[in-house]
């Protein structure tokens, strides 16, 4: 993913979510023309704008994403077009991608909740809600 698509996407989540606000991107990306070498949340985070905590979660959120919607190509669930279809959605909206699929009518929930489980178990994590 090149930084200029990752600066429009994260962007644009966090702006649909209302963590920051059009003013504090248009500031940011204005700061990361001077330094491109930066991506667009560790800006926002040195202007205040975004605090350690939010940036972290937003990006592992879209990293979850980002392997959802190619496990399921992979599985062949979703084609590429319906993919990059609802990643426009969740650009848009900030909604996670596994509700956007099934919202979408792209996928049942119950193919994304085998899915998920499946993520989940790879990575090693347990699901919400249970302790340890």
């Amino acid at each position: 993913m090149t930084g200029e698509v990752y600066s429009e996407r994260l962007g644009q989540v966090l702006l649909s979510q209302g963590i920051v606000t059009y003013e504090q991107l248009e500031h940011a990306l204005r700061e990361q023309a001077k330094k491109p070498y930066l991506r667009i949340g560790e800006i926002l985070f040195t202007l205040g704008y975004l605090t350690f905590t939010q940036l972290e979660e937003q990006l592992e959120q879209q990293y979850r994403d980002m392997r959802l919607g190619q496990l399921l190509v992979r599985k062949g669930l979703l084609d590429s077009e319906q993919l990059e279809h609802a990643m426009v959605k969740h650009e848009e909206t900030g909604l996670l991608l596994g509700h956007l699929v099934v919202k979408l009518g792209f996928c049942t929930l119950e193919q994304v909740s085998r899915v998920l489980e499946e993520q989940r178990i790879l990575s090693g994590t347990r699901p919400l809600g249970t302790q340890r």
